[in-house]
């Protein structure tokens, strides 16, 4: 494995997740500035929910890719995966028909129509995702990049017409993301073809091997669903606490902090089959990945003082929201690490159980924190700043998890990297934008050139490795 190689697997990525990012970007800029902060909270409320959805294939899914992770795809069992496919499809349709069922008793017209439509995302995405995850654990990358590509163009196709056309409910708004995760499956159907249209032939050694599936997958989505619950619970929290309208604003937030995270998963989703493949050190594949990393995360926090600068005028409604922009940053460094190093070299090594404990730990201290925050101190200050806590504990018990199983300690480094993000909220949070910007920047400078051999040297270690 050399950094051209990557490279060129990364590029695929890299392209998709950064055309998701411009379109998140216009789409975050955009919506809310046209339609009610209502509207905008019911919207953000499906999108809210929709990131659930994944839990209904039981682990189905995470268990294919567990086992079959690095395997090629010519090499695949097309007829095993066909009664996997047509299992879990008859699953996800009758789970969607429940939940339509359970939508119908909701008295809130708008919230029974969300539930509604998100048993419909619920077929599509996880139907979607087992073609996603075929392309991921065979390496096909490129298919996978325009899987994504494909779905981001047309939502912003449609909700830009959508606007000019006047239409300002978020009800429309649904419709234009059901219609493009269904071009995305169509595609995705046609890259597995030969998988999708074999004879139906669901014997009972296939049902069996769902069960494996299944039971293998299951640590894993308990921990990614863990994962998502982490902010979810304190999300939950607010709009239920602080009502829709608010709920909205600071989902805003949210999405404008976590923008990064669209470009950083790029490197998780490649690393993982690339991994399983290689036969190497891996503690010096971490070590060196970690300083990379940490670097860019560093750099990238830069970002924060334009968007900061542009975005209170644009949005002038939602100002007293963008001011949580100085905690919340900083959770791109913590999540980021977290999804890169940690989650990746745990599925790699097989670490699944360990995975669901740490993200249910991280669930139980957010919940605790969100009881707190809404019934003993009701301010939402600190409920922001629990995202960060949350997400910072997280990462540190993970990796001082890895270092058990890797032996190595980057203790130092870890304690240099909290203090940095510290800093940066301490001064972006009390001092004015351009004194901010200059005191990290310096910052930033110091820890930079004081990192150069070591960066370089990890560069240069990485495209060795083999």
């Amino acid at each position: 494995m050399n950094i051209k190689q990557l490279l060129k697997n990364f590029s695929y990525t890299i392209l998709s997740n950064l055309l998701s990012l411009v379109v998140s970007t216009l789409v975050v800029l955009i919506v809310p500035k046209l339609i009610g902060i209502q509207d905008y909270g019911y919207w953000q409320l499906y999108l809210f929910y929709t990131t659930y959805v994944g839990i209904f294939h039981l682990g189905w899914f995470d268990g294919i890719y567990l086992r079959y992770g690095g395997e090629y795809y010519d090499n695949l069992d097309k007829e095993k995966f066909n009664s996997q496919f047509i299992l879990s499809m008859l699953l996800e349709l009758a789970l969607a028909l429940a939940i339509v069922s359970f939508s119908f008793l909701i008295k809130d017209n708008n919230k029974s129509y969300i539930i509604f439509m998100t048993a419909i995302t619920m077929i599509l995405t996880n139907m979607g995702q087992f073609f996603l995850y075929i392309l991921q654990i065979t390496n096909q990358i490129r298919r996978y990049a325009t899987y994504t590509i494909l779905g981001r163009i047309f939502y912003f196709i449609l909700i830009v017409l959508i606007l000019l056309l006047g239409i300002r409910s978020f009800k429309v708004l649904i419709l234009a993301d059901i219609f493009s995760r269904i071009i995305s499956l169509i595609y995705g159907i046609y890259c597995c073809r030969d998988i999708v249209f074999k004879r139906i032939d669901v014997r009972i050694e296939n049902v069996k091997e769902a069960y494996i599936n299944i039971t293998t997958g299951i640590k894993l989505l308990i921990a990614n669903f863990a994962s998502n619950l982490v902010i979810g619970v304190i999300r939950f929290g607010i709009q239920r606490f602080w009502g829709v309208a608010v709920f909205g604003k600071i989902s805003l937030t949210l999405s404008i902090s976590n923008l990064l995270m669209t470009f950083i998963s790029a490197i998780s989703l490649v690393l993982f089959p690339t991994l399983r493949r290689i036969k190497t050190d891996v503690t010096r594949i971490y070590t060196d990945l970690r300083i990379i990393l940490i670097t860019i995360l560093l750099v990238g926090l830069v970002v924060y003082f334009p968007i900061q600068l542009i975005l209170p005028m644009w949005l002038p409604k939602y100002k007293e929201s963008l001011v949580y922009m100085a905690i919340l940053f900083p959770m791109c460094l913590f999540d980021g690490k977290f999804e890169i190093l940690i989650n990746t070299f745990m599925k790699t090594l097989r670490l699944e159980k360990q995975l669901l404990i740490l993200n249910l730990f991280s669930v139980f201290l957010s919940a605790i924190l969100t009881v707190a925050n809404i019934y003993v101190f009701r301010n939402l200050t600190l409920m922001m700043f629990s995202i960060v806590l949350v997400l910072g504990v997280r990462s540190t018990i993970g990796e001082i998890i890895l270092w058990k199983y890797l032996k190595t300690n980057e203790i130092k480094q870890l304690i240099l990297e909290i203090m940095i993000v510290c800093y940066f909220i301490c001064v972006t949070w009390y001092l004015s934008l351009g004194m901010a910007f200059v005191l990290y920047m310096g910052v930033l400078i110091i820890y930079i050139l004081s990192h150069f051999k070591k960066i370089k040297k990890a560069v240069n270690e990485f495209n060795s490795i083999n």
